[in-house]
């Protein structure tokens, strides 16, 4: 199970706009300058082309910049007065009135057979749907959400029988969104804690079994490996330090991690050194890659550990970082980032690194503890 989230860019959501009489000019970060332009046409009553977007630094995007809202309101303002605008969210208007990435419940079962092979494996997910909640997409006919199944109906494991359901439930007028890594996020939670389960259930090596089953999937099965042995898998560690493992495919990329973790006599864990391995094809600049694989572990981590929006009486409970907790210094882990060498066409990297984290740190909090954690966040 998992939680709906807030996006909680560190930049407040802004704009500033201002509406003339020969068309509309804004300075937004913004991650929709192509959607934005035609949206403010047909708020300011001009074309498409008479609206000038000035892009400035996101400050954190993570999907929520995408959406229009803070760029209509500031236009419509300045329509409104004549004037140019300035509209800048307090952090409580973005926590309690907007976007939020789906909750989702899955239920998966998986069959092994006498020598501990995976021969099945079913999941039925039911969440929100983002493309019916953009209002610029639609389901397809047969009414499965691709990003409420992502991470889970493109399972990378060589298992002979998969089965896939989706469930549509809609929570009434919460309006769901694109959250840093949309569907695998959760999914690929849901998956690689079931993998290490199945793992476990046939006696075997959590990276040893993964590996097993990635015959047809080399690029998979390489960052895996190499993850594992720049993070010395199955070598010896501080004394209540244990390993998890997780490997994730999204944006076009593969990205596998190993987490060591401490838990402490409370049931604390402490997460002191995530080690990745990437193949996100070929590299221009690798530096931007390891960059954004070590944003992607504080983001997911702190996501994984902390990050929950509930609702009490119709109203979210949460509003600033006091009661929506951010990862604290203290608390970063060391991250190691190893990119795959490859000449295959580049894959994205500003996603990929969220997903793997939150499966490997809590397969790594069993391997510490014996108990399973299947609810997020791992600090409920």
């Amino acid at each position: 199970e998992a939680p709906y989230l807030s996006h909680s860019c560190m930049e407040p959501l802004n704009c500033t706009a201002w509406v003339k009489k020969d068309g509309v000019e804004i300075w937004a970060g913004t991650q929709s300058q192509g959607p934005a332009q035609g949206i403010l046409s047909q708020v300011a009553g001009v074309q498409p082309g008479q609206v000038k977007v000035n892009t400035m630094y996101l400050g954190g995007g993570f999907g929520r910049r995408f959406a229009p809202d803070p760029v209509i309101g500031a236009t419509v303002l300045s329509k409104i007065t004549g004037k140019p605008v300035k509209l800048v969210y307090s952090r409580e208007d973005d926590t309690r009135g907007y976007f939020y990435r789906p909750a989702s419940v899955t239920k998966m079962t998986g069959g092994l057979d006498a020598n501990g092979v995976a021969t099945l494996f079913t999941a039925n997910v039911a969440s929100p749907s983002i493309m019916e909640g953009s209002h610029f997409m639609k389901l397809p006919p047969d009414g499965v959400d691709e990003f409420g199944v992502e991470g889970i109906r493109d399972c990378p494991y060589d298992i002979p029988n998969l089965h896939i359901e989706y469930s549509r439930q809609e929570p009434g007028n919460l309006q769901v969104w694109f959250w840093r890594s949309v569907g695998h996020s959760q999914n690929s939670f849901f998956l690689e804690s079931f993998i290490d389960e199945l793992a476990h259930a046939a006696g075997k090596d959590p990276y040893e079994f993964r590996r097993s089953l990635l015959g047809k999937q080399p690029r998979c099965r390489g960052a895996l490996e190499l993850a594992a042995e720049k993070a010395g898998w199955g070598k010896p560690l501080p004394a209540g330090v244990h390993r998890g493992i997780a490997v994730v495919f999204s944006f076009g990329s593969w990205c596998a991690q190993v987490a060591e973790v401490s838990v402490g006599a409370d049931g604390t864990p402490k997460v002191h050194r995530v080690v990745a391995a990437v193949d996100c094809g070929m590299t221009v600049n690798p530096d931007i890659v390891r960059r954004q694989i070590e944003s992607a572990v504080v983001y997911g981590l702190t996501a994984a550990l902390y990050g929950k929006i509930t609702f009490k009486d119709g109203r979210v409970e949460q509003s600033n970082f006091h009661d929506y907790r951010m990862l604290r210094m203290g608390e970063m882990p060391k991250v190691e980032v190893h990119i795959v060498p490859s000449t295959e066409a580049p894959g994205g990297i500003g996603e990929p690194g969220t997903p793997p984290i939150a499966p490997a740190v809590a397969n790594a909090i069993f391997a510490a503890t014996g108990k399973r954690i299947r609810k997020l966040p791992l600090l409920g």
